[in-house]
């Protein structure tokens, strides 16, 4: 019998925001897998307009380096914009590209829209 469906894994934090993950299950491969906010499909902004990003994301055609010498990064959380809350290894933070971000009417109508 598989396990109980969307049982809380973590909630991770960034941008002054909380994240609830929970535990989904793959009936083929037969384990448990964190589900991670679709931020690509379904976007969403901090106060100042600076996009939400999982560090899994595929790096947009702004990304540069983490560090001086690097290739430019395959995702987001190798990316020198992506911006981790509380550890290294978040996989939820914020991207600071300047390019990426909205302004703050933007983000206000986008919130008014969606409520």
């Amino acid at each position: 019998m598989p396990p109980e469906q969307n049982r809380l894994y973590k909630v991770f934090r960034a941008g002054g925001r909380e994240f609830p993950v929970y535990l989904e299950y793959d009936e083929q491969m037969e384990e448990s897998y964190p589900s991670y906010p679709d931020f690509e499909e379904h976007p969403e902004y901090t106060d100042e307009g600076r996009p939400f990003a999982t560090a899994e994301q595929e790096s947009c055609p702004h990304c540069k380096p983490g560090a001086s010498g690097k290739p430019p990064p395959g995702d987001c959380g190798g990316c020198g914009w992506f911006s981790r809350e509380e550890t290294p290894y978040d996989p939820i933070g914020i991207c600071m590209c300047d390019a990426q971000r909205k302004n703050k009417a933007e983000v206000r109508k986008e919130n008014e829209e969606e409520n």
